[in-house]
């Protein structure tokens, strides 16, 4: 059941796709921010936290949600070999993909990744970062426990919450899987 699981990252065609802002210097992050803001509508899009109204709140809680991800993932037997994620979901997002406008999406394989390179949240890591029901981290195994106890059609589930505009939010903590991307 399991077997056919990928991750899928959505980078918008106008950005590095696997760069994490925050690996950069604050003072880099800043400027690629600046960059990026040109492409902010009047309509909220993904460049929208770029803005300078925007990115300082963006950028501070971004840095606090890695920073609480990171010291919670030892305790599940990963070994990160980034100090910084990269963001996945698993499976499809339909509405990640109208968020960063058809861009550049990635496709893992979840049987190729070491349990010890990936993490896993229920929702987005950042944007439940301060609600009182967030839950912690998980690693493969309690993903699969967790999918299992759910459902045996691991497709539908998926589907359901991508209907409810959800997802399973994967950390993947070593780039290595990227090469050739």
């Amino acid at each position: 059941m399991m077997d056919n699981l990928y991750i899928t990252n959505y980078c918008d065609s106008r950005c590095t796709q696997f760069r994490n802002i925050t690996s950069l210097s604050e003072d880099d992050a800043y400027k690629l921010a600046e960059e990026l803001s040109q492409y902010a509508g009047s309509d909220f899009t993904s460049f929208s936290r770029f803005t300078d109204s925007d990115f300082d709140g963006y950028y501070q809680k971004r840095k606090r949600t890695e920073e609480w991800l990171y010291s919670k993932i030892f305790d599940l037997g990963i070994k990160p070999k980034n100090k910084f994620p990269l963001y996945f979901v698993l499976g499809e997002s339909s509405y990640l993909n109208k968020w960063y406008e058809n861009g550049i999406k990635t496709r893992l394989m979840l049987k190729n990744i070491r349990p010890e390179d990936i993490s896993f949240t229920f929702g987005d890591s950042m944007s439940r970062m301060d609600s009182k029901d967030r839950m912690s981290p998980f690693n493969i195994e309690t993903l699969t426990a967790f999918i299992h106890e759910k459902t045996d059609d691991v497709s539908s589930y998926l589907a359901q919450l991508d209907m409810q505009n959800r997802y399973i939010e994967a950390q993947l903590w070593n780039d290595r899987y990227l090469k050739g991307n």
